[in-house]
């Protein structure tokens, strides 16, 4: 038996239940007494599937005015399916009267895969309508029979309704989601719904604390069952709180450490919840990091946990490298290509650029391993990237220690002078310390300069040297190096501002008032002219990180084109652009400023030809370093970004790519021509989001915001619900993925026809 439907016989729902008449879809009678009951889909008539081209076709362009009426009332399930889900991808807020109409009727629908999809639509587009969505969502949840619970069925794109009311209801958020919510926790449901439940408090947790009601019933539940999956799912939304609230430490701590002593199949998610509890929680972080019998992904976040713990957090991280110390094979090749490589990473790593004394006897070895041959450049690459995070942690903020200095064989290498590079941020950089920084922000290297610039957000020491980089990047050919110089300028406009000269004169002027907390700055000539130009650039469409950094610095600092700019985006096709510029244009003086969807042709002029369709799972197979992985690329939920990556991996273009992002445990990513994650290929994707869960080796496209996607896939590591919803689910993976590290490089790729 459903969560939802328990829980609609708890007083918890009785505010709510009258609003279920508002829910009703005229094709489908609901209601307490109802008989509801998964409906098969039908195929599709040749005339249906001529309709199913219109409404996909009207989903990619975003109108939701030519999803007709009557098609989302058609007798065939699967025609209604298709609609509503091009409505609930179409939706966003402010949520225009008659999607969100259409909506809450589908939401009603007999088939519950539409109502799934018609809850994802209201729960995504519910910003500035919580109140009534969750009410409206609540009331369905009522009308649930005890069937719903068995319609899962076997088809990877099944739409499970009561896990999308409830994550819904968690998206939309408030005092009356959190109370509905909180009302299922307390009832009888299995490990099943419960989870989806709890998952549901993570999307609230993630934007404030929780009420001392739900916190109470999520420990319970976690504490009831420790062995159960439900218990460790309890745990997640206090694992995305930024802090447990101190009242409830000793508590969290007690269920975090059950459920890791009962081996809960989601015992990640405790993991999570143990590094909010704070520094209380080191001594349970060390156990699990050291621990060889657990998952390598859980003991890798529990060493970043520790990284993040401040100095008690770093002396813990040293403790369990002394541990790791005395394992022999630790450092064999062999060891070192398996998963259990990121492991010490992730340790290494938490000890940071200053590392506890009581680390230097552990990492003296590890900063002093033998070189691997030419042969094997993935291992090369794993024992340059140890050999210089432990020369960092020993050199103690020294940038030119020798150990340092030569942990890369390749002096001019990308390793070892982001190492160097992290030692001079360190410490104030001045003197030869600001000589060296300059030098590295000049690298050859990509990933360098962006962490240099970066840098320069934090260091207001460099003065006249930080704004001359920031003008020498704006004008670089490279998006992320572009973006980067963009976004440290959006979020400290005070790097590149100079004192108004009004303010130079007073301050040489004794009969001059002293000088106020907030002086006049003045924007240097050289540093509107590298915005202008960069923001008059043709940009690839795909670079909308770029494009939408250079809009927010122009903004904060008050370039004069920026108005100009901030019009031009307001009309873009893109909804991410669109929602920048309407930001941009209140900033500068337009309260009331909305960029609404623009209306576009149907053969929009440059528009990229959409690439041939792919009508069943594709397996692609990508050679990565010595090992050959697989990804199944499945149309059933994403079809055009299937289709897209196949078209791709047929056309070679992963060929030579560098696997750029690899948090351990977490997600492995890849498909930058450039090697930074700003990169694509050329051309944007619709999202094709979805109401499913991303599990272990499951597939997806990696976006910089709404309608972002082009080449970018990333491969889960394990099970991660932030995602769900957020990222369009385009296949699974085969292989160990979680061996792979990054700057491995995709050497081959071959296509299953």
């Amino acid at each position: 038996m459903s969560a939802l439907v328990r829980a609609s016989r708890l007083g918890g729902l009785l505010i709510v239940g009258a609003a279920a008449t508002a829910c009703k879809h005229p094709a489908a009678k609901v209601g307490a007494d109802a008989a509801v009951r998964p409906v098969a889909a039908g195929a599709l008539s040749k005339d249906e599937e001529g309709v199913a081209a219109s409404i996909d076709r009207a989903e990619d362009q975003r109108r939701a005015a030519e999803v007709l009426g009557s098609w989302q009332t058609s007798g065939n399930p699967a025609l209604r399916r298709r609609a509503v889900r091009a409505l609930a991808r179409i939706a966003e807020a402010p949520i225009d009267p008659a999607t969100e109409a259409a909506l809450l009727r589908a939401l009603g629908d007999e088939d519950l895969e539409v109502a799934g999809w018609a809850a994802y639509g209201l729960g995504w587009a519910c910003k500035g309508r919580e109140e009534e969505h969750v009410k409206a969502l609540a009331a369905r949840a009522t009308t649930l029979a005890d069937t719903d619970a068995s319609a899962a069925t076997s088809r990877r794109d099944a739409i499970d309704a009561p896990a999308a009311i409830a994550r819904a209801m968690g998206r939309c958020g408030g005092p009356l989601a959190e109370g509905t919510l909180t009302s299922f926790v307390r009832g009888d449901a299995n490990d099943r719904d419960l989870e989806e439940v709890v998952y549901a408090f993570g999307s609230i947790s993630a934007r404030g604390p929780l009420g001392d009601e739900a916190m109470g019933a999520l420990l319970d539940r976690a504490l009831a069952e420790p062995a159960s999956a439900g218990a460790g799912a309890a745990l997640y939304p206090i694992g995305r709180l930024d802090r447990v609230p101190s009242p409830w430490t000793a508590r969290v701590l007690g269920a975090a450490r059950a459920v890791l002593a009962a081996a809960s199949p989601l015992r990640g998610m405790a993991v999570r919840a143990l590094e909010k509890a704070g520094p209380e929680a080191i001594s349970d972080l060390v156990h699990v990091a050291s621990s060889a019998g657990l998952d390598p992904a859980e003991r890798a976040e529990a060493a970043r946990a520790l990284g993040r713990l401040g100095p008690a957090g770093r002396e813990g991280a040293a403790s369990v490298l002394a541990r790791m110390e005395h394992d022999r094979a630790l450092l064999e090749p062999a060891t070192l290509s398996s998963d259990a490589f990121n492991v010490l990473v992730a340790v290494v790593g938490a000890l940071g650029q200053e590392a506890p004394r009581s680390a230097d006897a552990a990492l003296r070895p590890i900063a002093s391993l033998p070189l691997a041959g030419a042969d094997a450049p993935g291992l090369s690459r794993r024992v340059v990237t140890l050999r210089c995070a432990a020369a960092a942690a020993l050199a103690q903020a020294a940038y030119d220690a020798e150990l340092l200095a030569r942990c890369d064989p390749d002096a001019e290498g990308a390793i070892g002078q982001r190492a160097r590079l992290g030692a001079i941020t360190q410490r104030p950089i001045v003197t030869d310390r600001r000589k060296a920084f300059r030098a590295l922000a000049m690298s050859p290297h990509v990933s360098v300069r962006e962490a240099a610039l970066e840098a320069i957000a934090q260091h207001p020491e460099l003065e006249d040297v930080g704004r001359t980089l920031l003008v020498q990047a704006l004008g670089a050919t490279e998006p992320g190096v572009v973006a980067s110089a963009a976004e440290a300028i959006a979020q400290h406009p005070e790097r590149v501002l100079t004192l108004a000269r009004s303010e130079r004169l007073a301050a040489l002027d004794p009969r001059a008032p002293p000088p106020s907390a907030h002086p006049a700055m003045d924007l240097p000539a050289e540093v509107a002219t590298a915005l202008a130009h960069a923001l008059g650039r043709g940009w690839r469409d795909d670079a909308v990180e770029t494009r939408t950094s250079l809009l927010d610095a122009a903004v904060a600092v008050n370039v004069p084109e920026a108005r100009a700019a901030a019009t031009r985006a307001c009309a873009d096709p893109n909804v991410t652009v669109r929602q920048h510029a309407t930001r941009a244009l209140r900033s500068l003086g337009t309260p009331q400023a909305a960029c609404p969807r623009p209306a576009t042709p149907e053969d929009a002029p440059g528009a990229p030809a959409s690439p041939p369709p792919v009508s069943h799972p594709v397996r692609v197979t990508f050679e990565i370093e010595a090992a050959k992985l697989a990804i199944v690329f499945e149309p059933e939920l994403a079809p055009r970004a299937a289709s897209r990556f196949v078209a791709l991996s047929r056309a070679g273009f992963y060929r030579g790519i560098v696997v750029h992002r690899v948090v351990p445990g977490y997600v492995v990513q890849f498909g930058d021509p450039g090697g930074d994650g700003y990169g694509g290929s050329g051309d944007l994707l619709r999202c094709e989001t979805s109401p499913v869960a991303f599990g272990p080796l499951d597939v997806g496209v990696a976006l910089a915001g709404r309608d972002t996607g082009s080449s970018q896939v990333f491969v889960t590591l394990a099970r991660y619900p932030k995602l769900d919803g957020e990222y369009a689910r385009v296949g699974h993976a085969e292989g160990d993925w979680a061996s792979v590290a990054e700057g491995d490089v995709i050497t081959g790729v071959s296509v299953e026809e």
